[in-house]
């Protein structure tokens, strides 16, 4: 997949390195060094976002549309939030 696939508010999974299996959401794009910064809202905040390269992750089909959202209208967004959002995701993916 390309950087464009990956757009702001998408829940991705990482499937290389010491991360492998975690959840995370997209919060920036970096297309100059081909990286997309993710957060989990507890090992990776967003004040402190993981740069990950876009071929070790990947998409679901989920998205945190409100986080688009709010990172458009300049409010805030905690990882208290983030982290909640994306446990209401693993445990449907978990029931299934």
């Amino acid at each position: 997949m390309d950087l464009e696939d990956f757009e702001i508010g998408r829940v991705v999974i990482s499937k290389k390195g010491k991360d492998k299996g975690t959840f995370y959401v997209i919060i920036g794009k970096d297309a100059l060094n081909n990286r997309v910064y993710v957060a989990d809202g507890k090992h990776r905040s967003i004040t402190r976002p993981k740069p990950k390269n876009p071929k070790h992750l990947q998409a679901t089909n989920w998205h945190l549309r409100e986080l688009k959202e709010r990172l458009e209208d300049n409010r805030e967004i905690s990882d208290e939030w983030i982290h909640q959002q994306l446990l209401v995701y693993y445990e449907k993916k978990g029931s299934n």
